[in-house]
């Protein structure tokens, strides 16, 4: 049964049984900063869970792409050396919110696994937590596994809790027997001899600060199979990287690398390359590229710890690379995104590993230093911050690190590194949770705000909550400081800043006050908040309000957010899909748009994507404002992006067949509102994301006008046409440019000094001479040739000075002959010192700089006397 029956038979028999088809959310988690990545089936349920949103379904099953790779859920030092450990997998799973409990996922359970998979019901065990009785019984009473099957297990192995607090409850595992040839069916005291294949969890409790537990009123079910594991044991192989979802990339990084995949040496590099490659392919494509920090940073090791597995092959070169093609062949029927992201994929891969190499080789020599500084200390260890500094700034792998030393008897100080990973880990936690900008408002979670403004610019509300300083008040007034005050309202046209669009500003009044709208936002809860400044009277919850928002700002922010669907499509299509949205600003002045492209636009590119954005612009098409499923909405090509969290009825706008996108924000009703749009910057912001920004409507027509401006009062000055004025400045340019170097020239011949006078001042130095002379503004290139003339003529040594731009230049020139006595390189930083200065070279010519030299005749006294006594 290979992976793309077993996923099918998966969600084909829940599908049947009443659950929701849900597509997998991608990896990284849409607006939650306690997740680095997707690590489990449930993340995208976890506020239907937690009781902060709902679904139109009751019952769902997935198949979620999984990275776990950090916290309690840390699977990489595993990979590779076991059968069954990843850093990306796919999780199957069934969710029922507070619809059917234990019986009915019990019976699920077995029922899939024994009639539909073929497993045969002798070869599974069950694990249930040793209080939960209620599940032991179905498990013996309903499904009739044997008792000495059923294993009861402490709190650590069987109940789940999502956090400290809040929803939690036991679970029950399926193990698969493997047979005797892995010992006796002891479950206790011989774990090895079985493999988890199911868990599901029982959500019952919810837990608070005292650790109290309280029973749901309705309780859920989350469960979590690991595909490749049920795959091992379907496919009746040894383990996952046996199964046909390993196995073809293996046999490509071992034709790659050169290696024998038969030769057991090589097994735990091959399957570590194989894990990471698959983990770089769905990173990359669902919008993580490389880093310093956070989830890139992540990306970053796993593409290192690849590549020196790869060396552990004999495999130097690039390679990861090509190997995410053989993933994008077999894992495309299932994410068909991938096709399209395949050479983009490819390219942030190999653009990494020749950053890495670069990287090592520098690695390689700061190891070395830190090495020798160890071997000659009384105690030979490598401190571990310092070792932390190496990996996380040259990317030179701990492992590396502990072989080389172990090589030269130094230890490694692992608590000292393990201190700086931490230490790095809790600041990177703590920015993840600083962006997440969603004010804090005392009691205002569980208020809510109905958004009226796709189809209304003012409208009757009625306050909810006022806020001062983050705490709720009764009443807010003129008198209050000229304070700002939060106002939410039950309902509103306002819309609150989301997907990159600006919140909307405007004005409200009531009876008895009136307030002006500075910004809107939204609360984690989901209410609006109004930003607002009291002009006059009073405000309390209950009251009655007109709400009106400012048109021309909504209009203009409009104008750009229609434009920028546009722009996303017209970079798609001239540049390749593997063009995504990774941030925007959308604003009543301007729009920017960040995407993934690895080189800057070319001219030809830019005018492309111009002329394609104002074509449809020109063509007036109409836009359409709809709502369906989410999956129907993807399913048929609408573009989501990865870091917003979408319900499952969404907004679609789609401007004919050439843009689809999901989209909260506001547009206008067709293309050609737009007018006009240009292009203004194209930027890089990081490796592998470049930067648009543009102006469309009034912006665009009052940019193009102001530069028509300039245009024509260059023309007059130049009294020339505009088709031949770039031409005619190129040539002034180059005039300049000319008159420049023959002024230059001319200078040179004025300051040259006279060689006849100067060699008459020479001194006798030992058996030569020396010229020791200042030269008032002579620059550095000037001075060393004029050093070189003097050394040649005299066959001895020149030391000259002079003034240039705020500082003493020194130059030394001395004769091959009388280096063994006189080293330049030593002599000038001597001489320097005499200026406060330092400086360097060869040994027969050398270069400094100090302070500005007034006085001369002493310092030349000076430099005679050290001349003297090194050639004495």
């Amino acid at each position: 049964m290979n992976h793309l029956e077993i996923r099918e038979r998966f969600l084909a028999f829940f599908e049947g049984h009443g659950h929701r088809r849900v597509l997998s959310a991608p990896l990284v988690p849409a607006r939650d900063p306690t997740l680095l990545f997707t690590n489990a089936g449930m993340n995208q349920f976890k506020g239907v869970f937690l009781q902060q949103e709902s679904r139109e379904y009751n019952r769902a099953a997935s198949i979620q792409k999984c990275m776990r790779v950090s916290g309690k859920h840390n699977d990489f030092d595993e990979v590779g050396r076991t059968a069954f450990h990843h850093t990306f997998f796919e999780m199957l799973g069934n969710f029922s919110f507070g619809d059917y409990f234990k019986e009915a996922a019990i019976e699920y359970a077995w029922t899939l696994l024994t009639r539909d998979y073929g497993f045969s019901p002798d070869q599974l065990w069950v694990s249930v937590f040793r209080e939960d009785d209620e599940a032991f019984r179905i498990w013996q009473e309903r499904i009739g596994v044997p008792e000495n099957r059923i294993a009861r297990m402490d709190e650590a192995d069987n109940f789940w809790q999502m956090g400290d607090t809040g929803p939690c409850g036991p679970c029950s595992e399926i193990h698969f027997d493997r047979g005797e040839r892995f010992g006796t069916a002891d479950f206790v005291a011989n774990p090895s001899r079985f493999v988890e294949i199911w868990n599901l969890v029982f959500m019952q409790f919810i837990r608070d600060e005292s650790g109290t537990l309280t029973p749901l009123p309705a309780p859920s079910i989350d469960t979590g199979m690991g595909l490749e594991r049920l795959a091992a044991l379907l496919q009746k192989v040894a383990g996952n990287y046996a199964t046909d979802l390993f196995l073809p990339i293996i046999h490509s990084a071992a034709e790659l690398t050169g290696a024998d995949r038969d030769k057991a040496d090589n097994e735990v590099a091959l399957n570590v390359v194989a894990d990471h490659i698959r983990a770089l392919t769905f990173l990359i494509s669902d919008g993580v590229l490389p880093s310093n920090d956070g989830r890139g940073y992540v990306l970053r090791r796993i593409l290192r710890r690849a590549s020196r597995h790869g060396r552990a092959l004999g495999q130097e070169a690039p390679f990861l690379h090509r190997l995410c093609h053989t993933v994008v062949e077999i894992m495309a029927p299932c994410y068909p995104e991938l096709e399209f992201s395949a050479d983009f994929i490819s390219r942030v891969i190999l653009n990494e590993e020749e950053r890495f190499a670069h990287t090592l080789a520098r690695g390689l020599r700061r190891f070395d230093e830190l090495l020798d500084r160890a071997r000659e200390s009384a105690r030979p260890v490598i401190p571990g911050a310092e070792l932390f500094t190496l990996s996380d700034t040259y990317g030179f792998p701990l492992d590396f690190a502990v072989d080389l030393a172990r090589e030269k008897n130094v230890e490694i100080d692992h608590e000292g590194f393990q201190t700086a990973l931490n230490l790095q880990r809790e600041q990177s936690r703590a920015r993840r949770r600083e962006s997440v900008s969603a004010p804090a408002l005392e009691g205002s979670a569980a208020l809510t705000t109905r958004f009226t403004g796709y189809k209304l610019n003012e409208d009757t509300a009625t306050v909810t909550a006022v806020f001062m300083d983050g705490k709720p008040v009764k009443s807010a007034e003129t008198g209050d400081g000229e304070k700002e005050v939060i106002l939410i309202f039950d309902r509103t046209p306002f819309y609150a800043e989301s997907g990159g669009q600006v919140g909307d500003r405007g004005k409200g009044h009531s009876d008895r006050a009136f307030f002006q709208v500075t910004d809107t936002r939204k609360s984690q809860g989901g209410a609006f908040l109004h930003y607002a400044r009291l002009h006059r009277g009073r405000i309390s919850p209950g009251d009655r309000v007109r709400l009106e928002i400012d048109v021309t700002h909504r209009r203009d922010t409009a104008v750009h957010h229609t434009a920028t669907h546009l722009l996303h499509s017209a970079l798609r299509e001239v540049l390749g899909l593997h063009v995504k949205q990774s941030g925007s600003y959308v604003g009543p002045d301007k729009l920017r748009f960040d995407f993934t492209h690895f080189q800057a636009l070319a001219q030809g590119e830019i005018r492309a994507v111009e002329n394609l954005v104002n074509e449809k612009i020109r063509r007036n098409v109409m836009i359409s404002a709809t709502t369906e499923e989410y999956d129907v909405a993807v399913s048929r090509g609408a573009i989501a992006f990865f870091e917003e969290k979408y319900s499952d009825i969404v907004r679609v706008i789609q401007m004919d067949e050439f843009s689809t996108e999901l989209c909260g924000g506001t547009h206008l009703d067709a293309t050609g509102e737009i007018g006009l749009f240009k292009i203004i910057s194209e930027s890089s912001i990081s490796s592998g994301i470049r930067r648009i920004e543009a102006l469309g409507g009034a912006p665009a027509f009052k940019y193009i006008q102001q530069r028509l401006h300039y245009l024509d009062i260059l023309q007059q000055h130049f009294s020339q046409p505009a088709e031949t004025l770039p031409q005619h400045l190129v040539q002034l340019e180059q005039n300049a440019r000319d008159l420049e170097r023959r002024l230059e020239s001319l200078q040179r011949q004025q300051r040259q000094p006279d060689i006849k006078a100067v060699l008459d001042k020479a001194e006798p130095v030992g058996e030569t001479t020396a010229v020791v002379e200042f030269f008032g503004d002579l620059d550095r290139k000037q001075l060393s040739t004029l050093a070189d003339e003097l050394k040649n003529q005299i066959r001895g040594l020149a030391v000259l000075f002079a003034n240039a731009n705020g500082k003493s230049a020194i130059t030394v020139s001395v004769a091959a002959e009388f280096t063994s006595k006189i080293n330049a390189a030593e002599l000038v930083k001597e001489i320097a010192e005499l200026v406060g200065g330092s400086g360097g070279g060869r040994p027969d010519f050398a270069q400094a700089g100090g302070r500005l030299i007034a006085d001369f005749p002493p310092l030349r006294s000076r430099v005679i006397e050290i001349l003297r006594d090194r050639m004495s």
